[in-house]
């Protein structure tokens, strides 16, 4: 649509020099584009609790796949599940064992991504607990998910309400 106005507006100037207009045709299309991919590159992800796997640290170590244990900001790490199991749910309750630092560090890819740990990170938002421990495996998201497709849980889940 815009380009289209553009189109128009440039059909009515005073520039009928078609160099001149073709310059600006490929700067406003360059312009759109870059827009246009900036937005689309930063989509999120979203995955079904039963497409990732449930991994630990021993996991981990058996696989080909390295990783790092750091620290990060816990607004860098980025979900890719809304669907939470009951059960745990309502273990959550109890969320000293997050504030005395007691919780198996989260999984998350290359890109920030959380593989394994959304529980977790509820209850550490909840407690606005600036940087979390994590497990940065060396793969992007859907290469873990792809080699640990037998570490897939089928546990029943719900839709949290949105708040």
């Amino acid at each position: 649509m815009i380009y289209i106005e553009a189109e128009k507006m440039f059909a009515y100037s005073n520039y009928s020099n078609t160099p001149r207009r073709e310059f600006f045709k490929g700067a406003l299309f360059l312009f759109l584009l870059i827009s246009f991919s900036s937005s689309i590159l930063s989509s999120e992800k979203y995955f079904e609790r039963n497409q990732l796997p449930q991994l630990s640290q021993e996991i981990l170590n058996q696989s080909q796949f390295s990783y790092t244990a750091e620290v990060v900001e816990t607004e860098s790490i980025r979900p890719v599940q809304t669907q939470r199991v009951r059960a745990f749910k309502l273990l959550a309750r109890d969320k000293s064992w997050l504030l005395e630092d007691r919780y198996n560090p989260l999984i998350i890819d290359i890109d920030n991504y959380l593989i394994d740990g959304h529980h977790r990170l509820d209850g550490i938002k909840e407690l606005e607990i600036k940087e979390v421990r994590v497990l940065r495996v060396n793969a992007t998201i859907e290469e873990v998910i792809e080699a640990f497709e037998e570490h897939r849980d089928f546990t029943p889940t719900y839709e949290p309400e949105k708040e």
